[in-house]
């Protein structure tokens, strides 16, 4: 038995059970034509369905909805024991990215579901919703890492000052190392004197990942402080790190980096010496050519290429350098 009283409804969802992909295809094309807020059920539907090129069309289909008038169907759909709709209602939820469904993104937060308060969450990040920020800082208390992942999303797209301790704070304590590499990447929308501190103590976490986040951070704040402690970060840690320790030491451009991007020249690790040589070449010194000059035979001819642009910036700078 059909759940809808209107036939075209009742035929749209025949069509969406049938076993011929473009039957099930067309049918979601045809989702459009129909008035009813009732549609946006079966286009949940097709967001779930087996078949690639079905839920892309369903995708597609989306922005012909109102907004509010998916809002109640899809929250419900969060909750449904259907793996499938859950996770298609979610992403759903996601593309919208209209502020009128903000109330009641907004109400479905006094629920505890974790998959819920995720999904809402992750709804109303991009919508930089101010009203967002006190159910938030509520929620980096939730039991749930998902939970708190995405309350620190929320607060790292409001962008505000008063916001940095609780997201500090975060990054240095949470139990979930995912949790504190996403705290430490929103860091980055402060300025250098405000969490210079905070992205510097995050060195010394013992998450990879996070070192990683941190790092990136100092290079993009150009947190000077940080060199001595980027330097070490250059030797004996996963490859990752000590790349983007490299590339770090590179933004911030002092020549106090120099000898430790050329220990990695040597590296058996080609995106570690890329990196090296790339930062050297953004240092521009003359102490950096000894270093360049090895890359220039590098087996990689990726190395080569950039040590060969690292060369010439070099030399160009020491000449203007001179010439001043």
């Amino acid at each position: 038995m059909s759940n809808f009283t209107d036939p075209f409804l009742q035929s749209i969802e025949t069509r969406l059970n049938d076993s011929d992909v473009g039957i099930r295809r067309v049918a979601v094309m045809d989702l459009v034509d129909s008035p009813e807020p009732a549609a946006v059920e079966l286009l949940i539907m097709a967001l779930s369905d087996v078949d690639a090129a079905v839920r892309m069309e369903a995708a597609k289909v989306i922005d012909e909805f109102e907004p509010v008038d998916m809002m109640d169907a899809l929250v419900d759909a969060l909750t449904s024991t259907d793996e499938a709709v859950r996770n298609a209602a979610a992403n759903a939820l996601a593309d919208l990215k209209d502020q009128t469904v903000a109330p009641a993104l907004l109400a479905a937060l006094s629920g505890d579901d974790p998959f819920v308060l995720t999904a809402v969450l992750r709804a109303l990040k991009p919508m930089r919703i101010k009203e967002a920020r006190v159910h938030a800082i509520e929620l980096l208390q939730h039991a749930d890492a998902s939970v708190r992942r995405e309350a620190v999303g929320v607060l790292g797209y409001l962008q505000e000052v008063e916001n940095l301790p609780q997201l500090i704070a975060v990054a240095a304590h949470d139990d979930d190392s995912e949790v504190r590499r996403t705290a430490v990447g929103t860091l980055v929308y402060a300025t250098s004197s405000q969490v210079s501190e905070p992205l510097i103590a995050a060195l010394n976490d013992d998450n990879w990942q996070v070192l990683v986040e941190a790092i990136k951070g100092i290079g993009r704040l150009k947190i000077t402080d940080a060199i001595q402690p980027l330097i070490e970060k250059t030797s004996g840690q996963r490859w990752e790190v000590m790349e983007k320790a490299a590339e770090s030491i590179g933004k911030l451009g002092l020549i106090d980096g120099i000898p430790a991007l050329g220990a990695c020249i040597t590296n058996p690790i080609s995106n570690l010496r890329k990196a090296a040589v790339a930062a050297l070449g953004e240092i521009s010194h003359t102490d950096g050519l000894q270093f360049i000059a090895v890359a220039l035979d590098d087996n990689d001819p990726d190395v080569r290429k950039l040590a060969r642009w690292a060369k010439d910036k070099i030399e160009t700078a020491d000449k203007v350098t001179s010439a001043g």
